[in-house]
């Protein structure tokens, strides 16, 4: 990251301290978008939106089992889901297309960067009447980052 000038006794008007708003709100939903990815992408590795193999089908398995009233039932059942489940999500885990899913992460960063670039090429343009916030927004356009919250 470059050196950021240092701006002494800079006063943002209205329509600065929204853009100011609006960066934030740029920040929390690229937070909000990888977590969403994150989860999505584990759920589709553990939480099983993919097919069971057939001799188990998780807990749902062992309760089948249960109602026998055999302990050595019960075990073996709980043994051939447990199996099945180990098996599944390491297949899935194999099968993850992790080279899409890195994209996408990193698409978030290039999103929010090009959508504060726009918001601060805008609000250049709007303050060259005022020096010290065009050159604070010119700044945040040439790769400044905004301390947020």
């Amino acid at each position: 990251m470059k050196k950021c000038p240092v701006i002494i006794d800079l006063k943002l008007d209205s329509k600065s301290l929204k853009a100011i708003e609006e960066i934030n709100k740029i920040y929390d939903l690229k937070k909000l978008g990888r977590y969403a990815l994150i989860i999505g992408h584990l759920y589709s590795i553990f939480g099983g939106s993919s097919k069971r193999g057939a001799s188990g089908t998780g807990a749902a398995g062992i309760m089948k089992a249960i109602p026998n009233g055999n302990v050595k039932q019960v075990v073996q059942g709980a043994g051939k889901v447990a199996a099945s489940e180990l098996n599944q999500t390491t297949y899935n885990i194999y099968q993850a297309n992790w080279k899409y899913f890195y994209e996408s992460f990193s698409a978030f960063d290039k999103i929010a960067l090009e959508s504060i670039e726009k918001i601060a090429f805008r609000q250049a343009s709007t303050h060259q009447s005022s020096p010290k916030e065009y050159q604070f927004w010119k700044s945040i356009y040439l790769g400044c980052k905004v301390d947020v919250k």
